[in-house]
């Protein structure tokens, strides 16, 4: 896309309007104000109560049809989840060899690849919102919030009576700012000025952040996360703050270094008496599946290659004593040289 398509949806995002061009010249989807999103709020409600009241699903009851009409099963959710970690997996791969373009177009298809496998197996288990007492209320407070909306150039609103509203819906939908179009605009001029220049003087869009849209509050948000990454003691490359994915393998490995810290102050306040702190092994209990995670990210390399060992020979025998465990045997057999050669100089 060339500039002139980003600074189209800048000034979309300021005047906080999308213009509906099928159906006139001046005819615009305005985003709703605090005052009309309040009130959609109840209209959700009635629709939500008048579809409870005459035996629509909720959503939690749709998971049994879904599962018995062979629709979604909990394995796509786990493919899902696969695929969300294959996708970080490849994102800290592009970053790391950001400079390599055959490596990074290598992981940039995979990363694509994978993206469409996570929504091929997460969009299952939505199949049927849209019959759900939360999908039809939903929908009734989405109407409703479009027919509040539409507007002339001079923001007077105009009678909706006679508009396709669900077309309006569906091409507002359409048409809703990208992730990646955000970032773009966020980082580059003419906002990135703009932004810098608002900081120190009345704010970029000349409002509280209660009264901002959603796309402004959105473009305000991704500005923000470009001035913590280039403050950052640690800032990447330019080249990889330009490129999503590579940034967000940075993003990732700071998550991770952050978390490996915080987890081993947080084990190393456990460990504060001297005589375990300094025991060769240390035990600890685990209430659920992530305290385990965090105990066992204190290890080392070596440590955790030790865990591996020791849990394929007692699967392979069934049962092994301490000492007959083959890092103890090694630390056993050093320990008794150790000591002979010891007492060989001492003679």
């Amino acid at each position: 896309m060339d500039s002139t398509y980003y600074e189209n949806l800048l000034y979309r995002i300021i005047q906080g309007r999308l213009r509906l061009s099928f159906l006139g010249p001046d005819i615009y989807l305005y985003e709703p104000d605090n005052d009309i999103l309040e009130e959609s709020y109840d209209i959700y409600k009635e629709a939500y109560d008048e579809a409870y009241f005459s035996g629509t699903y909720i959503k939690e009851e749709l998971k049994e049809v879904l599962f018995n009409n062979e629709m979604w099963s909990p394995e796509d959710d786990e493919k899902a989840k696969k695929a969300e970690d294959e996708i970080e997996r490849l994102k800290v791969y592009a970053y790391e060899n950001w400079y390599n373009v055959p490596l990074l177009k290598g992981a940039k298809a995979g990363i694509r690849n994978h993206e469409y496998i996570y929504k091929k197996y997460k969009s299952r288990f939505h199949l049927l919102d849209h019959i759900s007492c939360e999908g039809v209320a939903s929908l009734a407070k989405s109407v409703w919030i479009v027919s509040k909306t539409i507007k002339n150039r001079s923001a007077e609103t105009m009678d909706s009576s006679d508009m396709p509203l669900t077309k309006i819906m569906e091409y507002y939908n359409n048409k809703a700012i990208t992730s990646s179009e955000f970032r773009c605009i966020a980082r580059n001029d003419p906002f990135r000025g703009m932004w810098v220049s608002g900081k120190r003087h009345s704010g970029v869009f000349n409002k509280s952040a209660i009264d901002l849209t959603r796309d402004q509050l959105s473009l305000c948000q991704f500005s923000s996360m470009y001035d913590n990454v280039n403050e950052s003691s640690e800032s990447p490359p330019q080249d990889v703050i330009d490129d999503d994915d590579c940034l967000d393998g940075w993003f990732i490995v700071q998550r991770r270094e952050y978390e490996k810290n915080k987890n081993k102050r947080e084990m190393e306040q456990r460990l504060g008496n001297s005589k375990i702190a300094n025991s060769q092994e240390v035990f600890l209990m685990a209430q659920d599946g992530h305290t385990a995670k965090k105990i066992n990210d204190m290890n080392n390399v070596v440590g955790k290659s030790i865990i591996a060992n020791r849990n394929a020979q007692i699967d392979s025998a069934g049962q092994v004593k301490h000492t007959q465990l083959s890092d103890v045997r090694q630390d056993l057999s050093a320990q008794r040289h150790q000591q002979a050669m010891q007492k060989i100089r001492g003679k």
